[in-house]
């Protein structure tokens, strides 16, 4: 006979706690704030959930207070500024560090528990693991201060080595046939916004010419376009307070987007094929079309052509057998963000003013790229040198 199986109580979790919630007012989405509680009984996960009703988040405490309770309170307190649109992308290390150790008891957790969480993300991108560490050190700063561990485990971890984001610096090439050709593709002038004004993706995505000055030649960027399941929503606001800044439109920008039409200027800028808002499938194969038209463009091909295609490798086989090399032009659109902070760098313009025209939330961000730019062009330096050197020992010897 089947054994029959055991009826969950309300709100039992696979873990055997009882979940019990409350909604504590709305967030500026205009969704409910919905706080859990838990407990090993209903009568336990409901006494703190009183506590936090009749005290506030700060008396929520317990000497059995998980990790996971901690963090899901941290966050209904502390990381309340952060846009609704971003909650699911800013709670990916919360969720990690959950994963890992939520079922401790906070007041039980060590510094090598932590290095532990940590060290698993080794090998992961830098970006990956900073915003790992600083989610875990500022969960355990404010539980210290809220005084429900003594001391902080988190002060002193060691950051595990990862790898260096995949995003590059156009060649001078590339930015010459984008300059030159850019006016070929209806893509070229959301290569013209990334290149010459550093717009992220969505920033571009959602750039109104409502928000182009073209008499004080200046861009304003206050909003971005947030990819989601079914489709693209365009929020009033960047990506972070940060985000929201005045960009100068450089003389090529304002050529090019002086090439639309007074009477068209309405709307965004950045838009499909059919002329409406973009989607991310539709951005990418706008992209795609936009890096294919530059490489036709750069082999002495027409940008349109008909009938069957030859694939890349087909091409790059028959130029071989020609004695010529088939020319391959391919960007990632953040690769033009990338170069125009290279371009800054390049300017000498100083770390704060371009953490500004960026955007970037933390110096950090700036900060670091900086030192990669700096590492990089001395290494170009070194290189030039000893190309020098070789070719001047080369020179036959004066009389």
């Amino acid at each position: 006979m089947e054994e029959k199986k055991t009826r969950k109580k309300r709100g039992e979790r696979k873990d055997g706690r009882i979940q019990v919630t409350y909604t504590d007012g709305y967030r500026k989405d205009g969704k409910p704030n919905r706080i859990s509680f838990y407990g090993h009984s209903r009568a336990e996960a409901e006494r703190k959930r009183d506590e936090y009703k009749a005290h506030g988040p700060q008396r929520v405490t317990g000497d059995d207070l998980t990790v996971s309770e901690w963090v899901e309170q941290f966050k209904g307190l502390y990381r309340s500024k952060v846009n609704p649109a971003y909650l699911n992308i800013d709670d990916v290390p919360y969720n990690r560090l959950c994963k890992a150790i939520g079922a401790m008891v906070l007041s039980s957790v060590r510094e090598a528990d932590l290095q532990d969480a940590l060290n698993q993300v080794a090998g992961m991108s830098e970006s990956t693991i900073d915003k790992y560490n600083q989610a875990i050190k500022r969960v355990f700063l404010r539980a210290e201060k809220n005084k429900l561990i003594k001391s902080n485990p988190a002060t002193d971890l060691i950051v595990p080595d990862g790898t260096k984001g995949t995003h590059r610096a156009l060649d001078r090439w590339e930015t010459d046939c984008i300059l030159q050709n850019w006016q070929q593709h209806r893509a070229g002038i959301w290569a013209m916004l990334m290149l010459l004004a550093g717009l992220r993706r969505g920033e571009a995505m959602a750039l109104r010419w409502e928000n182009v000055d073209m008499d004080t030649r200046q861009l304003t960027v206050c909003e971005v376009a947030v990819v989601l399941k079914n489709g693209t929503k365009i929020e009033e606001r960047a990506k972070s307070e940060a985000g929201i800044r005045v960009i100068p439109i450089c003389r090529p920008l304002w050529d090019a987007l002086n090439q639309t039409p007074k009477e068209k200027r309405t709307g965004l800028i950045c838009v499909s094929a059919q002329g409406k808002q973009n989607t991310e499938s539709s951005f990418s194969r706008g992209w795609d079309g936009f890096n294919l038209a530059m490489q036709r463009i750069l082999n002495g091909e027409p940008v349109n052509q008909q009938g069957k295609r030859v694939s890349l490798e087909k091409k790059i086989e028959d130029a071989e057998k020609r004695g010529e090399v088939y020319i391959v032009f391919k960007t990632r659109a953040h690769d033009l963000r990338h170069t125009f902070a290279t371009a800054l760098f390049d300017a000498g313009v100083p770390a704060k003013a371009a953490q500004y025209y960026l955007g970037h939330a933390d110096i950090r961000i700036t900060l670091d790229l900086y030192t990669h730019l700096s590492r990089e062009k001395e290494r170009k330096t070194r290189s030039q040198l000893v190309g020098f050197l070789d070719g001047w020992l080369k020179l036959p010897a004066a009389d």
